[in-house]
């Protein structure tokens, strides 16, 4: 599976295509940093065998981003146009 790489936002009149393929290296920076910080919090907490569901935790979010390909938000009223899509 493959996260969406960009993203259309548009609010009132402007629009702007949002890079999302430049946020996953530091979201994966993030993640290679905190993993192991919770694992050793856990360590001290003496709750090793739930690291596997922070694991899980985390892979299930990725699975949620990657099936948002092809979502549309289109919210028009009145004098107020917000739209956002994912290609």
């Amino acid at each position: 599976m493959i996260p969406p790489m960009v993203m259309w936002f548009k609010v009132q009149w402007f629009g702007i295509w949002v890079p999302l393929f430049l946020l996953w290296p530091i979201i994966l920076v993030f993640l290679a940093i905190m993993l192991p910080l919770i694992f050793i919090g856990m360590v001290i907490a003496g709750r090793v065998s739930r690291f596997w569901v922070v694991i899980r935790i985390v892979l299930a979010a990725y699975s949620t981003i990657c099936a948002a390909r092809g979502l549309r938000i289109d919210i028009h009223k009145e004098q107020t146009v917000f739209e956002i899509y994912i290609p």
